[in-house]
């Protein structure tokens, strides 16, 4: 591969385990370790934006716990099912037979769909299910009742003491609010958020981040011609926070460089990636405007309003500070 190529691929598998992460991490890990171990049954809910690093946590916990063989039979501890849309009660258990890889038969009734897949899950020893955009749950053209829904997963918790971890944005709350027996059965609620502009240690982990995706850029051979700081806050400025985002961005600006030899990646070039990105800052302040800013032109202020627009859109108040909810430090 070419050294352009070698970038790409290291940016794409690149994982950080940074301070927002490993604080949800931890503890879910030990969730999963408990209920191998035949604990209780605990029902998980983990929300956030889009893009806040909900997929990279689940999967991390899948890596943790690998399908072993016991044997000469399959095991799967922890399964992982993408919510389908529209969620149906015929979908639901469809969704977690197809996630173990097994034939769905087409005509058969939400009963014996039910009774098949608590079958397959005993049969292969599951005994956390990580259910995947579990808002699609709460999303209009859902055709499953909101509480019978709940209803649904709290019965199959019961029916072989499942742990269930539920990922979604946070409209997932919904699900919760509408059934009060799996919300008291259910942990606190685990919210995964951007970084904030005004705590130096959330901007500190996410200069962090940022500078980890800088290095790979230059131990390629496509060092960045921005100082650390200046580049940190245009990213902040493009992603509000959102670790998802930066990623993105530097996945994009990796790639266009993949027809060219090693060399120094400009301004304009991070203006051209853009093209390829979607913002989640906020648009009174855009991203890579001026190749002129330095790192203090970027008002505290600018850099708050970018956080601000992601928690806006994702109907999240942003935390109070000093009894200031939109005070910039």
């Amino acid at each position: 591969m070419t050294p352009a190529q070698k970038l790409l691929v290291a940016i794409e598998t690149c994982e950080l385990p940074h301070p927002h992460f490993m604080e949800h991490f931890q503890p879910l890990k030990q969730r999963v370790e408990n209920a191998l171990a035949g604990r209780a049954s605990r029902i998980e809910r983990i929300m956030g934006p889009s893009r806040v690093g909900k997929s990279m946590l689940v999967n991390a916990l899948v890596r943790e716990f690998d399908e072993p063989k016991i044997d000469g039979r399959r095991r799967v501890p922890v399964l992982v099912v993408p919510v389908p849309t529209p969620a149906t009660t015929l979908e639901l258990p469809k969704s977690v037979v197809a996630a173990l890889g097994m034939p769905v038969q087409r005509s058969i009734t939400p009963g014996a769909m039910r009774t098949r897949m608590l079958e397959q899950l005993r049969l292969v020893g599951t005994r956390v299910i990580i259910f995947e955009e579990a808002s699609h749950l709460v999303e209009e053209g859902s055709r499953v009742p909101v509480r019978a829904a709940a209803d649904w997963f709290k019965a199959l918790a019961d029916s072989h003491n499942l742990t269930l971890f539920f990922f979604g944005v946070p409209r997932l709350k919904i699900l919760f609010d509408n059934n009060e027996q799996l919300r008291l059965r259910a942990s606190a609620t685990r919210l995964l958020l951007p970084y904030d502009s005004r705590i130096a240690g959330d901007m500190g982990a996410f200069h962090s981040c940022v500078a980890a995706f800088a290095n790979l850029f230059a131990d390629h051979g496509f060092p960045i011609a921005l100082s650390p700081t200046a580049l940190t806050y245009q990213c902040y400025l493009l992603s509000g926070g959102l670790i998802g985002i930066v990623s993105r961005f530097m996945q994009e600006l990796a790639d266009r460089m993949a027809a060219e030899a090693p060399r120094t990646l400009t301004f304009a070039d991070c203006q051209a990636a853009l093209k390829g990105v979607t913002a989640t800052g906020s648009p009174n302040f855009p991203a890579f405007e001026n190749p002129n800013t330095v790192e203090n032109a970027i008002a505290p202020a600018a850099l708050h309003q970018a956080f601000l627009q992601v928690m806006r859109d994702n109907d999240l108040a942003a935390p109070i500070i000093n009894n200031q909810p939109e005070a910039v430090q």
